[in-house]
This record gives C-alpha cells, structure tokens and sequence, in this order.
C-alpha cells in the first residue's frame, strides 16, 4: 500500500493533469465543432482591386510553389509586390522567373535594405508598402501557399466597413525531414485547437501573421507599419492596434498552408523559442497558462517524483490518449497534407514544453542572421547583432 505522504506529493501533478484533460476535452469539442464550411471557396460580388505585399528572405523548399500561388489567382485586379532586403537575396531569382513567368499580370520586386525598426518583417512590408496602387492590402507571408480564390474569400468580409482586417488559420505542410514533422505538428495539433478554443471564447482582436488583409484607411489609422516597426510579433500590434481604433478584425472562410521546412532541430527550437517569446511579451498570463497544453514532461515528473504508482499512470495515458484524439479530430476538420502521425504526439509535446520553459530564461532570440533582445512591452524589440555579411 502507497503511503498517504507519497499521494499528498502528487497532488501538484493530478491538478496539473487534470487541467490538462481537461482543456484537450474542451479543444476537441470545439474542433469537432468548428464549421465544416471553413476552407471552402468564397464567391461574392465584393472584388476590389487588391495589392499583395509579400515579404521574402532566402530560398526555402516550397518558395516558388508558394510564391506562385500567389501570382495565379482568379481574381479581377490585383497586384503583387514582392520585397527584398539585399539584392543577392537567393528569393531574387526565384521572383524574377515568376515575373518572366506572368507577363501579364501586374507582378513587380522592391529590393529596399532600409530598417526603420528592429522587426524584419515589418521593415520590409514598409520599405515596399509605398508602391501599392490599391485600397485593399493583403499581406501574406512568402513561405504560404494558398487557393486561387484566396482572394476573393479574404477580401470579402471587408464589404462590412466596420471590419478594418480579416485573418486566416493556417495549417502546415511539412518537407520530408524530422525537424519540419516536428514544426508542422506544432501548428495541426497545437495552433490550430488552441486558436479555435480562443474563438469560441472571446471576439477576435489579433491577427494571424500567415495572411492579413486590411483596407488602406484602416492601416492609416493605426499608424502604418512604421507604428509596429520593432514590434515583437506584427500580426499581434495588427490586431490590437485595430480593435484599439474600433474597428471589428473578421476570420476569412480560408485555411492557408505554410510550408515547414526546418534543415536542423536547432534551426526548429530557435524559430519556436522566438514565437514563445513572442507570445509571452504580448499576452504573458495565456502564456503561462499555456502549460496545460504541453504538460506531459512536467506531469510525469510531478506524479513519478516520489515514486511509482499505478494510479498515477492513468491521468498520464488519458492526456496522450485525449491529444492523439485531437490529432485526428482536426484531420477530420481540415484536410491537413501528409499521413497522420499518432507516435509523434508525445514527442512533440515533450518539445513543446522544453521549449515554453526556455521562453522565461531568456529575452534574446535569433531571427535568421539577427540577434534580437524582447522587452517588456510587446512592441518593443531591438537589435543587439546582426551577423549578415
């Protein structure tokens, strides 16, 4: 028979699972819930013309199918304008084809090394922001792949002129490597759940970086990119800064597709740990409530700590049991590429966690060449280093 000091030790550990169970039975009840119409086509008769910032860096795998699909929508007018910050960007070759590709359509490249601020992104979306001809901007990210009615279904909700942006879920498509597995099970099984229970709790007032549309008024109003030039994480002083104008922020019908494409695990835990980071600057108190959602590692230790027992097994198999649910409840919902892959839950929840603690012992993250230092306001970010030649 356990001793009974041994079961009042666990206690920490039955409470941090049962939160855990119990969010993953609220995730998959939302999931299961969500609208079977989201990822579906959206036709309407709201077709202004648009302009496409796209922002790029480097050559991943996947650049030219993601940058074309962009090119190659069916849509009335639209325009696209690519950015680069050096001209021996290896992205440069890429778009320069898909500009002899498309003769016709309204494709041109700003190549601008101006950094008004410490956010990358947000410098290049300023630097090529000046040649958009339209009212209506989407920006999407060059490593996304989206439907050629893309368009026409992110446009749409802005016919309401009291929504200013609209945003997108997205899903990942993973290379074939670890690292890539590992980084698009984070998004299926982790992103997507967590920002469908978000919905279904309160109104949207953030923005999801994957793909923004958003009307030129409304990005006057809020200051421009200039305003978030070293923001921490852009789509969230998005979405926050349009809400703090009055304006409503809707959720398109379209699923985007990123591709993951991570070459090494520490190129992975250096992206995620960033992301973190991101995310405990801009909303600290969900990021360390986040914890019920990669709890394994730490509810294993805290029920196994003053030694084994078989009714400490059973919340730890209902958690890998509840997650692998999930796994494939958000398969069933939205088609996600590639076999599902059960045997990899654990392990990436293993991940997760590792990489939510090591978000509190630092304040510096890598982004590419760049050394970054977070401070405490989420739109307060510098530049330590930048290691590019």
């Amino acid at each position: 028979m356990i001793p009974i000091d041994d079961e009042l030790l666990r206690i920490p550990g039955y409470l941090l699972a049962l939160a855990s169970i119990a969010y993953l039975v609220i995730a998959i009840r939302a999931v299961a819930r969500f609208p079977r119409s989201l990822g579906t086509a959206v036709t309407g008769s709201f077709q202004p013309p648009v302009t496409v910032l796209v922002p790029a860096h480097g050559a991943p795998p996947g650049l030219y199918r993601c940058l074309r699909s962009i090119c190659d929508q069916r849509y009335p007018t639209f325009q696209v304008v690519f950015g680069l910050h050096t001209p021996d960007d290896p992205a440069r070759t890429v778009i320069e084809g898909l500009i002899a590709e498309f003769p016709g359509r309204d494709l041109s490249l700003v190549i601008d090394g101006r950094m008004i601020g410490a956010n990358p992104k947000n410098c290049n979306l300023a630097n090529i922001y000046p040649s958009a001809r339209h009212d209506v901007i989407v920006m999407v990210d060059s490593d996304v792949r989206v439907e050629p009615d893309f368009l026409t279904g992110v446009v749409a909700p802005l016919a309401d002129r009291a929504v200013g942006g609209v945003t997108c879920l997205y899903k990942a498509a993973a290379e074939s490597n670890f690292p890539s597995a590992l980084g698009a099970l984070a998004i299926n099984d982790w992103f997507i759940p967590s920002a469908i229970v978000d919905l279904g709790m309160r109104e949207i007032d953030i923005c999801y970086g994957a793909a923004i549309a958003v009307t030129r008024e409304a990005l006057k109003a809020i200051g421009g990119f200039e305003a978030m030039a070293s923001a921490v994480a852009q789509d969230f002083v998005f979405g926050q800064r349009l809400t703090q104008h009055g304006y409503r922020i809707a959720l398109a019908n379209d699923v985007v597709e990123t591709i993951m494409a991570e070459p090494s695990l520490g190129s992975l835990f250096r992206h995620e740990l960033r992301w973190n980071r991101a995310v405990r600057a801009c909303r600290p108190r969900d990021h360390l409530l986040s914890v019920v959602m990669q709890s394994l590692p730490l509810s294993t230790l805290l029920l196994m700590l003053p030694g084994p027992s078989v009714w400490a097994f059973a919340p730890l198999f209902t958690m890998v049991g509840l997650r692998i649910a999930l796994h494939y409840t958000v398969r069933a919902r939205i088609p996600i590429a590639g076999p599902a892959q059960p045997w990899l839950v654990p392990v990436r929840e293993c991940a997760s966690f590792g990489i939510w603690a090591a978000s509190f012992l630092t304040r510096r993250v890598r982004w590419g060449a760049r050394t970054l230092v977070v401070g405490s306001d989420y739109n307060n970010m510098s530049m330590i280093k930048d290691d590019r030649p």
